[in-house]
């Protein structure tokens, strides 16, 4: 049985053959997937969340301390626990110091448009936190709960009219966050003693994976321990992982504001990023 890995652009036949190679490149190519700026909407499924569920939710023993506000919406831009397609699954507390260091630096836009018209919500006006949310509210059949990050916006502060009327009249949107990821560990699973870190590090995660059922065998995986929302989050047409949403309300009338410095810089960061992550991948050929 062939072995396809994705991350060296490689079939093998032998696990063990993959788990050499993948340990001999493990440093460049977790270097590569840090120097990209993801959208987490390449990187997968998508969910469907809901208000009343999203109330349900954070008033929940689980997230005590946490008050849902009638004036504010609440978009869920990332979750845990679930294995994309690039073989990244997010871990608990990977957004945490993100919350501190990013907060009042991230705008809501649409479909990671950084142009002025497609801002949604000024850096300001955004208010990021993480909670616990059932998989169950987005749109899942997993037991338990994922840690999420999310977004707590006034419902007065929507800027764009389109999204305003959009969040008014109860359309179910979804969300996907723009990433770059600061700290990754390999798991392999392997019980080769050369590779006992890396097993024991898939020992720990693997059991944790929602959705398992969606691959035929899971042999390696890359844990993202520390995660940087860059820029922005987005709504969007079609999310990515399973557990990221919208979640929807009700208000008034929206503000218009014509800063757009920064997001343009934004663009011309992840160019840079791009090639920079070219240039690495290159040293596999």
């Amino acid at each position: 049985m062939s072995i396809i890995c994705k991350e060296l652009n490689k079939t093998f036949s032998d696990k063990e053959a993959m788990f050499k190679e993948l340990a001999q490149n493990e440093e460049i190519i977790i270097d590569a997937k840090k120097s990209e700026v993801y959208k987490s909407i390449d990187k997968g499924v998508q969910l469907v969340t809901n208000q009343e569920s999203i109330k349900k939710a954070l008033e929940s023993t689980t997230n005590k301390g946490i008050k849902f506000d009638n004036d504010y919406y609440y978009f869920v831009v990332n979750s845990a626990n679930i294995l994309d397609s690039h073989s990244d699954v997010h871990v608990d507390g990977n957004w945490n110091k993100n919350v501190k260091d990013q907060q009042g630096k991230v705008y809501l836009v649409f479909d990671h448009s950084l142009k002025r018209n497609d801002i949604i919500a000024m850096r300001k006006d955004v208010e990021m936190f993480t909670a616990s949310i059932p998989f169950s509210l987005l749109g899942k059949s997993y037991d338990g709960e994922t840690y999420s990050l999310v977004y707590k916006v006034a419902k007065d502060k929507i800027v764009n009219k389109e999204a305003k009327e959009w969040l008014e009249d109860g359309h179910e949107l979804e969300a996907s966050v723009r990433m770059q990821y600061i700290k990754m560990e390999s798991a392999f699973n392997s019980d080769n003693q050369d590779y006992a870190k890396q097993k024991a590090t898939f020992d720990e995660y693997y059991p944790l994976i929602a959705n398992k059922e969606d691959f035929d065998e899971i042999n390696y995986f890359w844990v993202v321990k520390e995660a940087k929302n860059v820029f922005e989050s987005s709504l969007v047409l079609f999310g990515s992982n399973s557990a990221t949403g919208v979640i929807n309300n009700k208000d008034n009338e929206a503000v218009n504001d014509t800063s757009t410095t920064e997001a343009e810089q934004s663009l011309q960061l992840e160019e840079t990023q791009k090639e920079q992550l070219k240039q690495l991948l290159s040293k596999f050929k």
